[in-house]
Parts: C-alpha cells; structure tokens; sequence
C-alpha cells in the first residue's frame, strides 16, 4: 500500500471514531474539512422546508433594497454532462447555506453563530451577490440580471443583511430562522 493511501485512510478512520465518540456531530475548525468531502444529504428524508439565502443592500442615503433570493437555478445545457464549473460553485454555495442551518439547529444555548465559519462563508456569499457576483454568465441575484448588464458595475451599497428562511417546496410561506445585523462594506 503506497504510502498516501495510509495516510488518507488513517485520516478518515480518525474522523470516524471522533464522530462516534461526539456522537455524530462534527465539530472543532479541523474537522470542519470533513464536511467538504460529503454533500448535505438530508433532501432524502423527504419533502421538508428548505433554507434558503436572501439578500439586502442599504445605500450611502440609508434606503434599504427590497429582500432578494440568492439561489442557484441556472439553466440546463447540453455541455453541463461533461463540464460545469458554474452549476458546481452554484451547488457549493447552496450547499453553505444548508450546513449553516443546520449549525444554527444544533447550536448550544448562548454560543454565538456569528462565531461559525459556515455563517462567514455565508455572509461572505451574501455579499458577493450584492456586489453583482455570477455564476458564469448568471448573475447570483436572478432580479438583477434584467436590470444590469453582465459587465456593468453592481449598486454601492454602504451595508447589507442577510436571512436564512425555511421554505417548503411550492409554497410561498417561510419562516424566518436567522437574520443578520446590519453589516458594514
């Protein structure tokens, strides 16, 4: 056995008995890696309300941006069977928003969320999408992309928020699980 394979396999033996011992639960900055490995998987357990990402942009007078979806919905193409590098960002970045629900679910009575990396990475990507960022040629923020051109310059915004909504699948009801406080740019 060469000796690379040992080591991989050392590694994931070690994560799984520290899951046993915690009891399922991944934990600690280290271990948090593992979770890159594997996808959520819990869209098998049935059709339940989903998380979902919603933006805001404050602009330097104070007026607030209507709420907007960021949610990865691009259209389907034949060349995406072999090569998809948009529509695999776009899935990373839905798959931030589903690990940082699920941290908020399993967060300990008077811990910080703002302390987790997942609601950094979130907060990241919720930037990223006021700041007119793209999946590809599909700009993050759908009701944007009528507005602006591909290469034109995104809206200034002094400050944003963000929320994490549960919503079921067909329905136009959410229930709000976590809103951010006003973020300065």
């Amino acid at each position: 056995m060469e000796f690379t394979t040992v080591l991989i396999v050392a590694y994931f033996a070690l994560l799984a008995l520290t899951l046993l011992k915690r009891g399922g639960t991944i934990e600690g900055p280290w271990l948090f890696f593992f979770r890159a490995f594997f996808p959520n998987w819990k869209f098998y357990h049935g059709i339940n309300p989903a998380p979902r990402l919603y933006v805001r942009g404050q602009t330097a007078d104070g007026t607030w941006s209507d709420w907007r979806l960021v949610y990865p919905r691009l259209p389907l193409k034949w060349r995406h069977l072999l090569h998809n590098p948009a529509v695999n960002l776009a899935l990373t970045h839905q798959n931030f928003v589903d690990h940082l629900a699920n941290d908020i679910n399993s967060l300990p009575d008077g811990a910080d969320i703002q302390e987790k990396v997942t609601y950094q990475l979130v907060s990241q990507l919720a930037l990223q999408a006021l700041q007119g960022g793209r999946w590809g040629d599909q700009a993050m923020l759908p009701s944007c992309a009528k507005e602006a051109p591909a290469n034109a310059p995104a809206l200034a915004f002094c400050a944003f928020q963000f929320e994490i909504r549960m919503e079921q699948p067909g329905s136009h009801t959410s229930d709000l699980m976590l809103q951010s406080p006003r973020i300065s740019t």
